[in-house]
């Protein structure tokens, strides 16, 4: 009899160290899960500020829709202007005359959008901007508009994602993770185009 309840305890005593293995290295692997899952959505988000900067250069304000701002990468181009030859050192700070003069020249073309932005994947890219990955289809949520700060008026734009979308199928039930918060690239209240990662 004391045998067997020796090999009781020692059963016992195994699988309590495997359930504490379990739970350490599940913690282990959600964190790595959630950090992978961050870098990623983080990427998309720098995507669309990327794609957000180059609207506004344009239309001189930022998309309040994915569809404007898909159309924008698919339809329109961007204007580059270069400039050619060099203003010599008589007419430093002096541009305008420069170019009256004609020893520089300034060359304005229009480049459409997917030969500047996004090359490697383009469409990739474009057709799957406004959705959050691992989120089963649910598309971030963008806003844009304008704020007074200082007495200017400033464009803005910001780009949500939940973590509840983020995290989808994950179990952070008591891991720490607050659920009500959500990764953000720019800001309705600031004129930032930075993420609340940075």
């Amino acid at each position: 009899m004391k045998i067997g309840i020796q090999i009781a305890l020692a059963a016992l005593a195994i699988f309590i160290a495997y359930l504490v293995w379990n739970s350490i290295d599940s913690k282990i692997v959600l964190t790595e899960t959630v950090a992978k899952r961050n870098k990623v959505v983080q990427k998309r988000m720098e995507q669309i500020r990327d794609a957000q900067v180059e609207y506004k250069k344009l239309k001189g304000e930022y998309a309040n829709s994915f569809d404007k701002l898909v159309g924008f990468l698919k339809n329109d181009s961007i204007i580059q202007v270069k400039m050619e030859g060099e203003v010599p050192d008589s007419l430093l700070g002096r541009e305008q005359e420069a170019l009256a003069m004609g020893i520089i020249r300034r060359d304005t073309t229009k480049i459409p959008v997917r030969e500047e932005l996004f090359k490697e994947n383009f469409d990739a890219i474009v057709d799957s901007m406004m959705y959050i990955p691992f989120a089963g289809g649910k598309q971030f949520i963008i806003r844009a508009g304008e704020l007074e700060k200082e007495k200017i008026k400033v464009k803005v734009f910001e780009v949500v994602a939940h973590f509840t979308d983020v995290y989808r199928g994950l179990n952070t039930d008591n891991e720490g993770y607050d659920m009500k918060d959500s990764l953000r690239i720019g800001s309705m209240e600031e004129p930032t185009t930075n993420g609340n990662w940075d």
